[in-house]
C-alpha cells in the first residue's frame, strides 16, 4: 500500500478571486503553489460581491473570515419590489443561514480580494505581480513539467497550470483560439458606490425603506439591486437594464450618465433621487463563455477554470461564487495527488466530469433569472401569459416566507434558495472528496472477499509519511492492500 508524497508544482494565470482561491486550496493540499499576475498591484476593481453560502463556508472554514472581520456584512432580509416599490416578495436570511448552515454575506471585492491575497501569504503561496502571461510550452506527453514565460521574459516551470484568468484568458486561448465570450442579449450592468451617509443626508427619506437588507426593484427590462457593505458604511447599487439604443455591450465601456438615469425614469421616485447621487460609472458586459467540450489540453497539465472557462450572467450572484467553487474542488483532487492516490490526468478527469454540468447548470439558472426578473407587463395584442403581474401573484398567497409550504417554488430563483437547493447548499470539497470515492471504487481491483477496491481502501488507509514514504499502520507494516 505504500506510497510517496509527491513534489507537485501549481501555477495559476490570474490572481483574482476564483484564482485566490484555488491558490489557498492547493497550497492546503500540500502542493508548492505560484500565482501569475499580469497587473502592477494585486487588487480587484468593481463594487460590491455577495458571498451566498456555498462559499461564505470556505471563508469561515478557511479562516478567511477573520481577516476580513467586519466588512463582511450579514443581511437581515431580501426585499423584491415592483418599479413602483411595492413589495411583492422577501426572503427571511435569518432563515437561509439556518436552513443553509452558512452566512450570506455582501462585501467590497476589495475587502475580499485583500483577505484572499492575505490568506495566499500565510499559506504560503508566492504571488508574482506584473507577471503577464505570454507563451505557454507543453508536450503532449502526461507527467511532463510545462514552461511558461512572460512578457518580461521570466520563465517558470511547472506541473500544473490552471488558467484563472477571466474573459480575455490567454490559457484558454492557448488551448481553444476559437471560442470566444459572448453576450447573448442587450444586457448589461452598471455599478456603482456611494456612502451611506451622503445618502441618508440628500435622500432623508431612504432611511424608513433601506434597512439592513438586500433590496431589488425590478421592472420590465431592468432592475436596480442594493446593499450594504464595507461594515456598513457604503451603499452598493447594480443597475441591470437592457440598453436604450439596442447595441450590445461586449467590454466595459464609460457610462453616460444620462442615459443611465433615463433608463430608470420610469422606477420609484426613491430610486430615481438615489441615481442622482451616482457621480460616474462604467458599464458592464455580461458575457458567457461556453459550454465547452473540454476544459483542458490532452495531456491534463493545463487546464481552465472560473470565468476563463465558464462565464455567465450575473442574476443569481454565481459567477465568482462559480469561480470560488472550482478553486476549492481543485485543492481537494490535487490533494490526493500530492498523497500519491490519483495521478494528475486522473485528478483533472474527476474535476472536468464533476464541474463541467454543474457550471453549465448554473450559467442556465443565472440566465433564467435575469428574464424573470426584467418580465415584460402583459401584451394584450398577443396575450402574452409570462407578465410580472402574474409572477408577483405566484408569491402573494404563500405564507409569510420564513415557514412557506414544503411544495412552495419561488419565480425568483436567487433570493429563495429552496427554490435552487442545491446552488446553495452545495460544497465544492465534499463534493470533490465524493467524486474521488466513486471513481476510485471502480477503478483498479476489487478484492474479492471484502468486495471493497484496492484503490478506494488506499485512499483511507493512506495517512503517515516518513521521509515521503507512506506507512502501514501498526502491527500491518509492510502489508499489501
Amino acid at each position: 500500500m505504500s506510497r510517496r508524497h509527491r513534489h507537485l508544482s501549481v501555477g495559476l494565470c490570474g490572481g483574482g478571486l476564483g484564482g485566490l482561491t484555488a491558490a489557498i486550496a492547493l497550497a492546503r493540499a500540500g502542493a508548492q503553489v505560484t500565482v501569475l499576475e499580469a497587473a502592477s498591484e494585486l487588487g480587484e476593481i468593481g463594487a460590491g460581491i455577495q458571498m451566498t453560502p456555498n462559499v461564505a463556508r470556505f471563508l469561515l472554514r478557511w479562516g478567511v473570515a477573520d481577516i476580513i472581520g467586519p466588512d463582511l456584512v450579514q443581511g437581515d432580509r431580501i426585499n423584491m419590489r415592483d418599479g413602483d416599490g411595492k413589495l411583492v416578495a422577501f426572503s427571511d436570511m435569518t432563515r437561509i443561514v439556518r436552513d443553509y448552515g452558512y452566512p450570506w454575506w455582501v462585501v467590497h471585492r476589495h475587502h475580499l480580494h485583500s483577505g484572499l491575497a492575505e490568506s495566499c501569504r500565510r499559506h504560503g503561496v508566492e504571488l508574482v505581480i506584473d507577471a503577464r502571461v505570454a507563451n505557454i510550452q507543453f508536450d503532449d506527453v502526461p507527467d511532463t513539467k510545462l514552461r511558461v514565460t512572460t512578457t518580461k521574459n521570466k520563465q517558470f516551470e511547472f506541473d500544473l497550470l490552471i488558467g484563472s484568468d477571466g474573459l480575455k484568458s490567454v490559457v484558454r486561448n492557448k488551448l481553444f483560439p476559437d471560442v470566444k465570450p459572448a453576450a447573448l442579449t442587450k444586457n448589461a450592468a452598471y455599478r456603482a458606490v456611494i456612502p451611506y451617509k451622503e445618502l441618508f443626508t440628500k435622500v432623508p427619506e431612504a432611511r424608513g425603506v433601506l434597512g439592513n437588507a438586500i433590496d431589488v426593484w425590478t421592472a420590465p427590462g431592468s432592475y436596480f439591486i442594493s446593499y450594504p457593505m464595507s461594515a456598513g458604511k457604503d451603499f452598493n447599487m447594480v443597475l441591470s437594464h437592457h440598453t436604450l439604443d439596442g447595441h450590445v455591450v461586449e467590454d466595459v465601456e464609460e457610462a453616460d450618465m444620462d442615459e443611465l438615469r433615463s433608463s430608470y425614469s420610469h422606477y420609484d421616485p426613491l430610486v430615481q433621487k438615489i441615481i442622482t447621487l451616482i457621480p460616474q460609472s462604467k458599464r458592464w458586459p455580461l458575457m458567457v463563455t461556453g459550454p465547452l467540450e473540454t476544459w483542458s489540453n490532452a495531456p491534463k497539465n493545463v487546464v481552465l477554470m472560473g470565468d476563463a472557462a465558464h462565464s455567465m450572467v450575473n442574476h443569481m450572484a454565481q459567477g465568482a461564487a462559480t469561480s470560488m467553487e472550482d478553486g476549492a474542488f481543485l485543492g481537494k483532487v490535487i490533494a490526493d495527488v500530492v498523497r500519491g492516490i490519483l495521478s494528475l490526468p486522473e485528478a483533472i478527469h474527476i474535476y472536468e466530469k464533476t464541474r463541467m454540468p454543474r457550471a453549465w447548470t448554473k450559467q442556465q439558472a443565472s440566465f433564467t433569472a435575469g428574464q424573470v426578473y426584467m418580465t415584460p407587463q402583459p401584451d394584450l395584442n398577443t396575450r402574452n401569459t409570462s407578465s410580472s403581474i402574474e409572477r408577483d401573484a405566484a408569491f402573494s398567497n404563500v405564507a409569510e416566507p420564513p415557514h412557506p409550504p414544503s411544495t412552495y417554488r419561488s419565480w425568483n430563483l436567487w433570493g429563495f434558495p429552496d427554490s435552487i437547493p442545491g446552488v446553495y447548499a452545495y460544497d465544492a470539497e465534499a463534493d470533490a472528496d465524493n467524486a474521488i470515492c466513486e471513481y476510485l471504487s471502480k477503478a483498479g481491483e476489487v478484492d474479492p472477499a471484502t468486495r471493497v477496491s484496492k484503490r478506494l481502501k488506499e485512499k483511507w488507509w493512506n495517512w503517515g509519511d516518513v521521509d515521503g514514504q507512506v506507512d502501514a499502520p501498526q502491527g500491518r507494516r509492510g502489508s499489501k492492500l
